[in-house]
């Protein structure tokens, strides 16, 4: 499922490319500012998003855990942990006030480009609390990619044939790009708009498993 991808940290080499040909909201640079950040925020410490049965000893460091037990460490305002390559990964991220509440992710993509920089992307994901612990901070939430609009049927095809990864009918506010795969927001209020039709869009969306925090510290 994208949200636990985007829990991870969206931090794979070669991932930024893929977002941008399955119908994603991707920006090249952010929507939301610190400014923008809402309450409640999440709790600091590790999270987990289990896969289905997925069975682990939650009291062992997260390195122990199995593959199935995605996890991440949130501190301030960024979330740190491993890649599936063993890689140690920091994605700042911002949860914006708004109903539902969107979170913005960076991706720093290793693939460097004519300029010798390497890109940097930020998708978006909508949040949906659960929990909060009785200082109002949230511990549990479903999440769910922000996307154009409607995924496209299997067999759409662009104007030249190829296949269209983009959906037919963007939502309000959304500008796809020119190769119909992916989308920019007009706006914020397009963006918290897209983010509410999204969770309808993706198989489990906000039914699915939830992430939740598990206690303080990285261990």
């Amino acid at each position: 499922m994208w949200h636990r991808i985007a829990l991870k940290g969206l931090a794979a080499a070669g991932l930024a490319a893929s977002l941008s040909a399955c119908n994603m909201v991707i920006t090249t640079e952010p929507t939301f500012l610190a400014e923008d950040q809402g309450t409640p925020a999440l709790r600091e410490g590790l999270w987990v998003n289990p896969e289905k049965d997925c069975k682990f000893d939650i009291k062992a460091r997260p390195t122990k855990w199995p593959e199935c037990a995605h996890w991440v460490v949130i501190k301030g305002s960024a979330m740190t942990g491993v890649s599936e390559k063993g890689e140690a990964f920091n994605v700042p991220f911002v949860l914006a006030a708004g109903d539902p509440r969107v979170l913005q992710i960076r991706i720093d993509d290793d693939k460097k480009g004519d300029d010798g920089k390497a890109a940097t992307l930020y998708a978006y994901m909508g949040l949906k609390p659960l929990k909060t612990d009785r200082e109002g901070r949230i511990v549990a939430y479903s999440g769910w990619m922000v996307q154009c609009g409607p995924p496209p049927p299997k067999d759409a095809k662009k104007p030249d044939g190829n296949p269209r990864y983009g959906s037919l009918e963007p939502s309000p506010g959304m500008i796809m790009d020119d190769d119909l795969s992916g989308c920019a927001p007009e706006s914020k209020a397009a963006l918290i708009g897209a983010a509410g039709l999204s969770e309808h869009f993706e198989d489990g969306g906000a039914n699915g498993e939830d992430s939740r925090w598990v206690r303080d510290g990285d261990k």
